[in-house]
């Protein structure tokens, strides 16, 4: 009896202990909502978005020609 009383304390110490720790968080802010992270389906990106993703994409673009460059033009094919 007093051996099942010891292992059930054992197995709810991990429990406690992280759930101790996810209410600490690291900043103060409240946590913002998955629906509000999330856009909708007719929504469609602004303009600084679009320009955003524009120059992110030929910058991904340029960097993957340059590492074909200075790997001497090899590839596999």
């Amino acid at each position: 009896m007093f051996l099942r009383s010891v292992y059930c304390i054992v197995a709810m110490l991990p429990m406690l202990w992280l759930g101790g720790c996810a209410d600490q968080l690291p900043t103060m802010q409240p946590i913002k909502r998955i629906t509000s992270l999330v856009r909708g389906d007719g929504e469609a990106l602004t303009v600084n978005e679009k320009n955003a993703v524009i120059s992110e994409l030929q910058e991904d673009k340029e960097r993957q020609q340059e590492q074909i460059e200075k790997s001497g033009g090899d590839t596999k094919n």
